[in-house]
């Protein structure tokens, strides 16, 4: 990778680190990735982090 595109990733992942995060915009952005369904729900390939979820509630 070319030094500007390094130094434009470390700076949007700053930047993305320093945003406060909410419950909603979170569970859109697991959503879009299709890791969470629209219900709620984890995705086929990523069921395994639903154990770490229930026991972190």
């Amino acid at each position: 990778m070319e030094t500007n595109q390094i130094k434009l990733l470390n700076s949007l992942a700053k930047e993305i680190k320093t945003k406060k995060k909410d419950k909603t915009g979170i569970i859109i952005t697991l959503q879009s990735a299709k890791i969470l369904t629209k219900q709620g729900n984890f995705t086929g390939k990523f069921n395994n982090l639903n154990r770490i979820v229930i026991t972190a509630k």
